[in-house]
């Protein structure tokens, strides 16, 4: 991490980073001397092990100036098919989260699918972008499976921007140990979900998360990627190539099948509606006794963790397959992937790009197509699909702007507490 505070300035609060050219054009960023100087704020935030209570969330978002946290959220019991979900934000803002998102040029669509008739069930996919202490930025798609699938994946995408900003995971990546910070905060992760599931009486015995994120540091040249699981982050280059693509951890993966046949469990083979095969894992023994899994990583599915089914990650190191910059991340759900191949989406993402289209707008047409190729497929059936369309070149941008409304500032209000004053302040 690259040391902010040798140079004199004249005002001690405000500061310009006065390092070598950014990397990929990027345009320096002004923050805070006591945000970038972190060594000297771990008070500010929880250690690894800490609860993960809606208080210390809000705490850790409101602790530095301009961090933040934009997630997907759906409290309701129902969702409507194809329901397309808003953005919620932290710290409390008078702004939207997707304004937020569209000031750092990114796009997102978390869209519901329609798995039967008249399904009404919450989707399970979710999604987070945040900028987390020290410059740096976490992007991260998670698809819930089972039936308390969307409560893992909402925890998932709020509860791993928490633990990389805990002081443990943020020592790790102040000493570049960037793939220990990302173990650790997904082993922690796994412990979370256990324990958060008890305390609130949710089975998670069968039910779990995959997810895929990328992490990287405004300045630096590198960009750190971690999935679990069958969701997907791929690079696509300014000539619209893919330079880079996520493995999916399924039993066709040869180092994963080997993994899990090891541990305990057997692959399946059946025929889809479509013709095609599918391969699934299940406990040795137990096939049509207890449901089988499509992927060989995952955060929950707590029956399968001693057969191999890990929640650790794989990370990879990118650098000169970013190229000049100028391409963009794309961060899926198997919604987008499971009838598109990388090639395709990348295609579809170039071609627009080319033709001038709003970026908003070419995350709505993949989502779009590949509906199409689930009905194509599957009929009636269409999988939960979240999209995240990031640049490579790092943008920067206002943070989210101050709530000055009554009790804007509160961190440690509840949530029904915050609700109310909210109501009352749109009544005024």
């Amino acid at each position: 991490m690259a040391d902010g505070g040798t140079d004199s300035v004249n005002d001690p609060s405000q500061f310009r980073l006065k390092s070598r050219r950014s990397y990929h054009g990027v345009d320096r960023e002004t923050v805070s001397k006591e945000a970038f100087l972190e060594q000297d704020k771990d008070e500010n935030f929880a250690n690894l092990y800490d609860e993960v209570s809606e208080q210390n969330l809000r705490r850790v978002w409101s602790s530095l100036s301009g961090l933040w946290l934009a997630h997907s959220s759906f409290a309701a019991a129902t969702e409507e098919p194809f329901h397309v979900r808003d953005v919620s934000l932290l710290p409390r803002s008078k702004e939207s989260g997707e304004s937020v998102l569209a000031r750092h040029r990114i796009a997102v669509q978390c869209c519901k699918g329609c798995k039967y008739p008249d399904d009404c069930s919450p989707g399970q996919d979710n999604f987070s972008c945040s900028r987390l202490p020290g410059g740096f930025r976490l992007h991260c798609v998670a698809d819930g499976h089972g039936e308390e699938g969307n409560w893992v994946s909402e925890r998932v995408v709020r509860a791993l921007p928490y633990f990389l900003s805990s002081r443990d995971c943020r020592q790790m990546l102040r000493e570049g140990e960037v793939e220990s910070a990302f173990s650790s905060a997904f082993d922690r992760l796994q412990e979370d979900v256990v324990s958060a599931s008890r305390e609130a009486g949710i089975n998670i015995q069968l039910s779990g998360s995959t997810a895929a994120c990328i992490l990287r540091q405004i300045h630096s040249p590198v960009v750190w990627v971690a999935s679990t699981g069958d969701s997907r982050v791929i690079h696509v280059s300014r000539d619209g190539s893919v330079s880079f693509a996520t493995e999916d951890h399924k039993p066709s993966n040869a180092s994963e099948r080997q993994r899990v046949i090891m541990s305990g469990c057997e692959i399946t083979t059946s025929d889809a509606a479509n013709g095609e095969v599918l391969e699934k894992i299940c406990l040795l023994g137990q096939r049509g006794k207890l449901p089988e899994l499509g992927f060989t990583r995952s955060i929950g599915d707590l029956m399968y963790k001693k057969y191999g089914v890990t929640a650790r990650p794989e990370v990879y190191r990118l650098e000169k397959e970013l190229g000049d910059g100028s391409g963009h991340f794309l961060l899926a759900s198997d919604g987008v992937w499971e009838f598109m191949s990388n090639e395709e989406v990348a295609s579809i993402v170039h071609s627009k790009l080319q033709a001038g289209v709003a970026k908003d707008s070419i995350v709505q047409e993949v989502v779009k197509v590949a509906q199409g190729k689930w009905k194509e497929h599957e009929f009636d059936y269409c999988d939960d699909i979240t999209l995240i369309m990031v640049p490579t070149r790092q943008v920067t941008g206002a943070p989210p702007a101050p709530d000055d409304s009554c009790l804007g500032g509160v961190v440690y209000a509840s949530e029904e507490c915050l609700a109310r004053v909210d109501r009352l302040c749109a009544i005024q």
